[in-house]
């Protein structure tokens, strides 16, 4: 696959549109037709979207929120089902080599492995232009990528919230 659209593309928007949460009530997050479920921390914003790439149209649709200045985020990218998606681990590795670009990070640490037999990675990135880490669960299922993304300060990933969210993360088909 040419290009997979990474977690590090939206993490503006989701920025600019989570909203800050007052009190922590964790919340079971089934979007409809998303085929996943993921446990946040508080009730997130969704958002939908399509994007013009260089492999065709790629729906998107974002799920989102912010507690006490971490993000917690999930996108779901559709890609059009006439694309032919190639080998699994290099489109993993396009959409990690992307994401790190994107926020001018430096990957700490990969794991290889699968989610609900999808193949999956999870990484943690360093961000120092904003003294922040990033840990992603990324999942490519068919045509769909998924990622869960938790975005803090630094050393913020290993905490149980952290934990919570990215390990709840499961395919639901």
């Amino acid at each position: 696959m040419t290009r997979l659209v990474s977690f590090a593309a939206l993490l503006a928007l989701a920025l600019g549109s989570a909203s800050a949460a007052q009190a922590q009530q964790w919340v079971d997050h089934r979007p409809a037709g998303g085929g996943y479920r993921v446990a946040f921390p508080a009730q997130p914003i969704e958002q939908g979207r399509t994007v013009d790439t260089d492999v065709g149209k790629v729906r998107m649709q974002t799920s989102a929120v912010e507690v006490d200045g971490k993000i917690f985020m999930t996108i779901d990218s559709s890609y059009p089902t006439e694309f032919k998606m190639g080998d699994a681990e290099a489109n993993l590795d396009t959409a990690r080599n992307g994401g790190l670009r994107n926020v001018g990070g430096q990957l700490v640490s990969e794991e290889k492995l699968n989610i609900d037999n999808a193949p999956a990675r999870r990484l943690v990135i360093d961000i120092p232009r904003s003294n922040q880490e990033a840990e992603a669960l990324m999942v490519l299922d068919g045509h769909r990528l998924y990622q869960a993304v938790y975005l803090g300060p630094r050393g913020s990933q290993k905490t149980e919230d952290a934990k919570r969210f990215l390990s709840s993360f499961k395919l639901e088909r």
